[in-house]
């Protein structure tokens, strides 16, 4: 985000809110030209051409298959394979998989990747194409998915377009997952065999989109100025009645997260991310959720509000949990049932969604996996020592691949969710930093960590784990490896 000559007092507003936020407030964020113009490039039309496309299949149910010419979840991955097909310089396949809901059923996914320099460093942009009606097995009914999910479609076929035309260090991968309305089963399926397509997969971060359409029935027009994020902590955010993480934790899809408010808001300065931090919805589940299983970094982006009747987060508190849905949305998109909603039933039409709204959550996307595509990798054992109070020292190693120009230090307070001022720092392991130079008073507890950045000013994400200081010492907290916690598998994950 490009800020102007202001006077003193109003930069301090704007660093402080930016921290709360999420966007970046320090001088040295450089934005590249070229990514600037695949932003610019976005289409709205395109993505409006594509949900409107997929709605013409009456049905995607994941086991419709071809119920008649032109129609069902087979036609829909057909015409999927052949735009992706239709853009050069990508590689496309059709992943199969198991869906034991329709075992006689053909299912795939729709993959295809950009090549890169470190072809197999992944940064990876999915959503899920196929749709369901009120009753999710029914494969028979009309279920349009104009928003779910017709708009997610149409979100990532865009990106791969307006990427495919540029060059990348890393390799850009592009999923339409099917099986996600029954269980999650297309992506379970890939992210657990992504070495079909690539040797030794290193995936860099997952970002995930599902239901961006900005429904003009639930979402009033400073909603369309807004998107959630959601990112899951440690302990994983799942259950219905599951609390909402903290900003004292850390995991690595909040790195993923903190990523996106820096360098999605350094181009796209339009919209705001309102973080998550939880999972997905209470109860709720999508794509994401299986690379996480995985243990890759993976994060959700969607409307602020949604026609149907799922709580956005629990903040409500017991004994409420789980929260009811949005007081904003309409009494028709409440229904528990699903009859009177726009999602999950037959009237999620591509009329209620707003493509330009599509548009820009894609160009948040498109500046966040640009940017993690050129950047170097992340620093590696990263470490600090000492206290807040008399000041830490930091040590880590290069990144595999090098091409760093410089590492930047940063840190957040406990209560926050993103760094507050960056500092250049070396490999000199006898500096102390104090707290002062990282935006604190001395003896407060925030988390550290390090970020590398190349001569262009492309910049990793930050080493996991963060370390936690305060006034007595630093640690790496003792939860740090846990994120792969195995996914609760009951009724609750069914619907998404």
């Amino acid at each position: 985000m490009k800020r102007p000559l202001i006077n003193a007092t109003l930069l301090l507003l704007v660093v402080l809110s930016f921290v709360l936020l999420g966007f970046a407030s320090s001088s040295d964020i450089v934005t590249d030209p070229d990514i600037s113009a695949i932003v610019g490039a976005v289409n709205s039309s395109n993505i409006l051409a594509t949900a409107t496309m997929m709605q013409s299949f009456r049905t995607r149910q994941s086991c419709s298959d071809e119920p008649e010419k032109g129609h069902g979840v087979t036609a829909a991955r057909d015409f999927l394979f052949q735009q992706y097909s239709a853009i050069s310089g990508l590689q496309v396949k059709l992943d199969k998989f198991t869906h034991p809901n329709c075992p006689t059923a053909p299912t795939y996914n729709v993959i295809a990747w950009l090549p890169g320099k470190n072809p197999n460093n992944l940064v990876i942009i999915g959503g899920h194409y196929d749709s369901r009606t009120t009753n999710v097995f029914d494969n028979k009914a009309d279920a349009p998915g104009g928003n779910d999910s017709g708009a997610q479609t149409g979100v990532v076929l865009e990106l791969a377009r307006v990427l495919a035309s540029h060059t990348f260090d890393s390799t850009i991968v592009f999923i339409s997952f099917s099986g996600e309305e029954q269980g999650l089963y297309g992506s379970g399926s890939i992210a657990a065999n992504l070495s079909r397509y690539f040797t030794n997969p290193q995936v860099i971060a997952m970002l995930n989109t599902d239901i961006p359409g900005g429904d003009k029935s639930a979402n009033k027009p400073a909603d369309l100025m807004k998107f959630r994020l959601y990112s899951s902590g440690i302990p994983r955010e799942q259950q219905s009645n599951s609390p909402d993480g903290t900003t004292d934790n850390t995991s690595p899809s909040r790195g993923v997260m903190r990523y996106v408010g820096t360098w999605g808001g350094a181009y796209v300065s339009s919209i705001t991310m309102e973080p998550e931090l939880r999972e997905d919805r209470p109860g709720r589940a999508s794509d994401h959720v299986s690379f996480i299983d995985n243990g890759y970094p993976a994060v959700r982006l969607m409307e602020t509000f949604e026609c149907s009747p799922s709580p956005v987060n629990n903040t409500c508190g017991q004994p409420l949990l789980p929260c009811p849905p949005p007081a904003q949305i309409p009494a028709f998109c409440k229904d528990p049932q699903f009859i009177t909603t726009h999602q999950h039933s037959p009237h999620d039409l591509v009329k209620f969604i707003t493509p330009t709204y599509a548009a820009t959550i894609a160009q948040v996307i498109a500046a966040t996996a640009a940017s993690l595509a050129r950047a170097p990798g992340s620093p590696l054992n990263f470490d600090a020592q000492g206290n807040t109070v008399q000041g830490i020292q930091i040590k880590f190693d290069d990144p595999a691949g090098g091409n760093v120009d410089h590492f930047v230090a940063a840190a957040r307070s406990v209560a926050e969710n993103f760094y507050r001022q960056r500092i250049i720092v070396t490999h000199d392991t006898k500096r102390v930093i104090s707290a002062q130079e990282l935006g604190f008073n001395s003896g407060d507890s925030f988390f550290v960590s390090v970020s590398a950045v190349d001569k262009l000013g492309h910049e990793s994400l930050f080493a996991y784990s963060e370390v936690r200081c305060d006034s007595s010492t630093c640690v790496i907290p003792s939860y740090a490896d846990n994120f792969r916690e195995p996914l609760h598998t009951g009724p609750d994950e069914d619907d998404k």
